[in-house]
């Protein structure tokens, strides 16, 4: 049975010396130049043993997508606020479908964006569907730095595919190449929009009325959009869309969350003219606990990337699902480190919820029994398969030949597995550990 080596220290970079001094030698032997025959095998030995130490062999996979960006002059790409205009190629698995565009991009993210493997936005010249997603836009690469399994997004994400959710963001791996730079391997995902193809709701604009507003709000302790305010139980909301609101769209999305928690904390809470169900659309939210709560994501206890969407005349809907790289088991300063215990149950209005109404617990365990043995007990064999595609088409070894990260603690980590197997290893089997909780719990 493999040990994992749990960081000693909430919150610290650490490392472990043995592992890094491996690490860095087979880096280093694998990227120079020459060298003898020798030296040449001992270095793709070590590349293995931080890839797959057991040596297991692969079927053959596809390459992953290939997508190349020039922005113009090379200029770097240093801030959030500013795009810079590119060329951009895309060529698909095998290298079939071919595209090309002219496009803006800039930085993306908040904890990654500090790294040096960094996420980007990009705004195309015109709609396009790319790597088999519906046509747009606006598209966001990314990086997954913290993750070393380079799955949890697309596994969260896939599993809100499963359940059916109105709208969860598609994400396609791919290799990316920034003013002729290797950066390793990305994760292409649409990015959160009002659109037919995306969040299908009443579009608007500043001038529209605000009963006929569709809108999108975001609970994000950052505060970091132009409209944010606190409601009464302390909860960051923030205005995603419109951007801009005009202040009677303000008026109105703030006036109608905060009736609906003051609905939610009322002693008529269940009342069924007059509680939360009035506001909350329930079933949406029950899928984005459910997902959020076997992630045990940690953002998703009241802090941020925390997604609701209203269409006119309709009620407060939860989703999209939206950033999973420090979840599962991959987080060192909280409890939702551990494959048990409630985590996102514990948030603002869920656990009242759970307080005052016998029913929603009910209804959660409806829809997680309905779901458990088709859709959420098979997720692990998902992560496998992705994980054995990456490994066996080499692009693992490429990215973290290039990040030379994998023997690393970079913050948060949890563990220091060691290899990419070891650490797709100790994803799967936190989630088996999780569901096994929840199924004894809920």
């Amino acid at each position: 049975m493999k040990q994992w080596e749990v960081a000693a220290r909430k919150g610290a970079r650490g490392f472990n010396a043995k592992f890094v001094s491996v690490c860095l030698a087979a880096c280093l032997a694998a990227c120079g130049g020459g060298g003898s025959s020798s030296n040449s095998a001992d270095a793709e030995q070590s590349v293995t043993d931080f890839i797959d130490p057991t040596g297991a062999v692969y079927a053959d996979a596809a390459p992953l997508a290939s997508m190349t960006v020039d922005t113009d002059g090379k200029t770097p790409i240093v801030v959030k606020s500013t795009y810079l205009g590119a060329d951009l190629g895309l060529t698909g698995a095998d290298g079939i479908e071919p595209f090309s565009s002219r496009m803006t991009i800039k930085g993306h993210g908040n904890s990654t964006w500090t790294q040096e493997k960094k996420p980007y936005r990009l705004k195309l010249e015109s709609k396009a569907s790319l790597l088999g997603m519906p046509q747009d836009r606006n598209w966001i690469l990314l990086a997954n730095y913290f993750d070393k399994t380079l799955l949890r997004n697309r596994a969260a994400l896939e599993l809100g595919q499963r359940f059916g959710m109105a709208w969860t963001p598609r994400a396609q791996p791919l290799e990316l190449t920034l003013n002729g730079e290797y950066r390793g391997v990305y994760d292409l995902v649409e990015s959160i929009r009002v659109s037919k193809n995306r969040v299908n709701i009443a579009d608007s604009d500043e001038t529209t009325s605000p009963k006929k507003t569709g809108f999108i709000v975001e609970i994000n302790a950052r505060m970091d959009e132009a409209v944010c305010w606190h409601t009464t139980h302390g909860l960051p909301m923030c205005i995603d869309t419109p951007d801009p609101a005009s202040d009677a769209q303000a008026a109105y999305i703030k006036d109608y969350v905060q009736k609906a928690e003051d609905a939610l904390f009322s002693d008529n809470a269940t009342d069924p003219a007059t509680g939360y169900e009035q506001y909350f659309d329930v079933p949406t939210l029950i899928d984005w606990f459910l997902v959020n709560e076997i992630f045990k994501n940690q953002d998703a206890k009241s802090f941020a990337s925390i997604y609701l969407y209203k269409d006119a005349g309709d009620k407060l809907k939860f989703g999209p699902l939206w950033d999973f790289d420090l979840a599962a088991g991959n987080v060192n300063y909280s409890d939702a480190q551990y494959p048990e215990g409630w985590w996102v149950a514990d948030g603002v209005w869920i656990s009242r919820m759970k307080q005052i109404d016998p029913t929603f617990e009910a209804r959660v365990r409806a829809r997680w029994n309905e779901l458990k043995t088709s859709q959420i007990d098979t997720l692990p064999d998902f992560i496998e398969s992705r994980a054995q595609a990456l490994i066996a088409n080499g692009a693992a070894r490429r990215n973290f030949t290039r990040w030379k990260e994998m023997a690393v603690q970079t913050w948060p980590n949890a563990v220091i597995a060691g290899s990419y197997r070891g650490e797709v290893d100790y994803l799967k089997g936190w989630l088996v550990k999780r569901i096994a909780w929840m199924d004894g719990n809920i």
